[in-house]
């Protein structure tokens, strides 16, 4: 019978809810005492500080409030994943550069999400894994459903609210009484009455409460939910050979006729360069990094399809295997040759931000590559090649955190001091450097000196201390060695310091 069929009478429509109850778990009985515990936390350690410590420790509170859930899904991997995730966030208390702490932070959030989740055996799975914190918070009402409900018992709350009543009207009649009794109370009284500094930010205290409470929910949901994580995908084309044989074969032709010109290029000199392109070194070098990284990507992207989605005989998987290969070892030379043409055009004019910033991603290509080379290897002679999404992802992680203690801002300033000179600095590129950069600045001649660190103060809030929640290494080093050198006035600035940086 259809829902709201009489006896003998017409169906009655009922039309579905507007919002279906997803399936949720039962919630832990701890839940929403830490969810109040972390949101309160947040809401004291955040606001009024840059990215410091007060930030590192909430990421802490939050892995603490939800580790009773975690503990049940915990791997080897999950807890690479996780400590590489807090190496990554707690670099917010040691550097400073505001975009390498917000690139930090969220890869740092994403592993930590996969660690929650305890996906990546697949490469959908790593993807869903690391979205599984953002995507929970859908399901949150209903998770939080039934606790919310106990805690709103009306035998618990009614007593608690008449409770709260008597006492402020008590407080406030006897408190009264006595101020017009006693004037040393009244001043007290006074005092308490004033609206506290910290007062004014109350609406965003209030903000950071509710989010960092739902957040830690969502977490506590993705590890009480699994994650569906398919290893794979289901089907797999069957095409003929040469559909696959000729355009891999003709593509690695290409690329071994660019590598050989490279290997002349690479070793022929300056020379062999000036006579062939008609350019300088540095041009030459500028003109085709770009093009090189991107056609890296693209072989990332052909060895995917055709490993992933062709479905070949045995005796034809070795030739395919061979041919993805040499793809791959030809790619890895052509990075090599953009990192050679990298280094080239740093030569000339030193390190950036982007420059340096390219030249990592080439080394993780690089090293993509070589797992990739191991994964095939370890395909034909009969072993799995499943650990391969988790380490690209763990190796990615890492690689960030490497690039992170290079310094990349330290390095940048030193680059720009030693290859450009006191004349053909960019001023204002160096001013809006992290604090980590003040060292390298502080060797510059004065008055050039003072009137770059002077910009540097002020972009990174060098000119009074942090609060503890904001405390930064690199900023307290950066304010002990201003301490020692003090800044000069900088009403002389010269009007020599070069705007281009090549």
């Amino acid at each position: 019978a259809y829902p709201g069929q009489g006896s003998g009478g017409p169906p009655v429509y009922v039309p579905p809810p507007l919002l279906p109850r997803p399936e949720v778990p039962d919630a832990p009985r701890w839940l929403l005492p830490a969810a109040a515990g972390a949101g309160a936390f947040a809401a004291v350690a955040l606001p009024d500080a840059q990215a410091g410590l007060g930030l590192v420790l909430v990421a802490m509170v939050l892995g603490a409030g939800a580790l009773p859930a975690v503990t049940r899904r915990m791997t080897p991997w999950t807890v690479a994943f996780g400590l590489t995730a807090y190496g990554l966030i707690s670099m917010a208390a040691v550097r400073d550069a505001d975009w390498l702490v917000a690139i930090l932070l969220v890869s740092g959030a994403g592993l930590g999400a996969l660690a929650v989740s305890g996906a990546g055996a697949g490469w959908l799975g790593v993807i869903r894994g690391g979205a599984s914190v953002l995507l929970a918070l859908g399901p949150v009402p209903w998770f939080l459903a039934e606790p919310v409900k106990k805690l709103t018992n009306r035998r618990r709350v009614l007593p608690t609210v008449a409770a709260l009543g008597i006492t402020a009207v008590l407080l406030a009649v006897f408190g009264l009484l006595f101020a017009s009794a006693d004037a040393v109370f009244a001043s007290y009284l006074e005092w308490l009455t004033t609206t506290p500094d910290w007062a004014e930010s109350a609406p965003l205290r209030i903000f950071l409460f509710v989010l960092f409470g739902v957040l830690l929910v969502a977490v506590v949901l993705v590890a009480l939910r699994p994650v569906a994580d398919p290893v794979g995908p289901a089907t797999r084309f069957r095409l003929s050979r040469s559909i696959w044989l000729v355009p891999l074969t003709a593509v690695n032709l290409l690329f071994a006729a660019f590598v050989a010109v490279q290997i002349t290029a690479l070793f022929g000199g300056d020379a062999l360069v000036l006579r062939t392109a008609g350019l300088t070194y540095a041009e030459y070098a500028r003109q085709g990094f770009f093009q090189l990284v991107v056609v890296s990507v693209f072989v990332l992207g052909i060895v995917a399809v055709a490993a992933g989605l062709l479905k070949v005989e045995r005796r034809e998987r070795w030739v395919l295997a061979g041919l993805l290969g040499v793809l791959c070892g030809l790619t890895m030379v052509v990075l090599v040759s953009a990192l050679h043409r990298m280094n080239l055009y740093t030569d000339a004019y030193g390190l950036s931000r982007l420059r340096l910033s390219v030249e990592a991603t080439v080394w993780w290509l690089g090293a993509l590559f070589a797992l990739v080379l191991v994964a095939g290897a370890a395909r034909l002679t009969g072993r799995g090649s499943g650990w391969l999404p988790r380490t690209v992802v763990l190796v990615t992680g890492l690689g960030l955190g490497a690039f992170a203690i290079v310094n990349p801002d330290l390095q940048v300033a030193q680059s720009q001091v030693d290859v450009r000179g006191v004349t053909k600095l960019d001023s204002d590129y160096l001013g809006d450097l992290g604090a980590e950069a003040v060292p390298a600045l502080d060797r510059l001649p004065e008055p050039q000196r003072s009137c770059v660190l002077a910009d540097v103060v002020a972009a990174n809030g060098l000119a009074r201390p942090d609060p503890w929640n904001g405390w930064n290494l690199a900023r307290s080093q950066a304010r002990d060695l201003l301490a020692k050198h003090p800044i000069r006035a900088t009403a002389d600035c010269p009007p020599a310091f070069s705007r281009g940086s090549g």
